[in-house]
């Protein structure tokens, strides 16, 4: 069964795979550890390619999922500002 990540376990991976300054808290490196997606040795933490395989894969999702939010259906003025009162009413 492959593991799943969640947003924060995959956006924890790609700023290590990235090399970026992050904290992780000693649960989650435990947790990711037992997942086989890192690995955690003297010289720091490194990403197992099961692990790469994962975060590159929960970015592509997350792409994705962007290019398919609708637009909101607020009025918008000519520069892009929403225009006032152009809520629905409830009643």
């Amino acid at each position: 069964m492959a593991p799943t990540l969640s947003d924060l376990e995959a956006e924890l991976l790609r700023k290590v795979l990235n090399g970026e300054a992050f904290t992780m808290p000693s649960h989650q490196r435990v947790r990711l550890e037992l997942l086989g997606v890192i690995r955690d040795r003297p010289s720091g933490i490194v990403v197992t390619p099961e692990g790469r395989r994962l975060a590159t894969a929960s970015l592509r999702h997350e792409l994705s999922e962007d290019a398919q939010t609708p637009k909101d259906t607020l009025s918008r003025d000519s520069r892009g500002r929403r225009m006032p009162f152009q809520r629905k009413s409830i009643f």
